[in-house]
């Protein structure tokens, strides 16, 4: 059986990306495109996976898909974990909420199958996703 997923990215490019990574999953019907207008802001949605800022880095979000478990994000381990993505994603959240100021303009659509339907959606918002809830 298999469970309808739609999530929402802010560059063609992540979206892209994501459907190249999904190839290795049970999904059909993979559809990308673009949006006349951006998600209206009372959409549900599950937000990506954020690394930045101290903390915690969860075992498997950090540099090269670290396995080793959980992994300090302070001082010198924040800046080789985190790197020119983390520069270039403040750059995008002028207000400082720690939110992506830019609007969704692309929509990836799929069905996948529902043993891997967790699975993928974890692995959209490690990549940038937005995930819709759909009932």
């Amino acid at each position: 059986m298999s469970r309808p997923i739609q999530a929402y990215f802010h560059t063609e490019n992540e979206a892209e990306d994501v459907r190249i990574k999904l190839q290795t999953y049970r999904v059909e019907q993979i559809e990308i495109g673009q949006l006349d207008e951006a998600p209206d802001r009372d959409t549900p949605l599950l937000f990506p996976i954020a690394v930045a800022g101290t903390g915690t880095i969860p075992a498997g979000v950090g540099y090269a898909g670290s396995e080793a478990g959980p992994i300090a994000a302070t001082g010198a381990a924040a800046g080789a974990y985190l790197g020119f993505r983390t520069l270039d994603e403040a750059g995008h959240d002028k207000d400082g909420d720690g939110v992506d100021d830019r609007e969704l303009r692309y929509a990836l659509s799929a069905k996948v199958a529902e043993e891997q339907y967790d699975e993928v959606v974890d692995l959209i918002r490690r990549h940038r996703g937005h995930v819709a809830k759909l009932d």
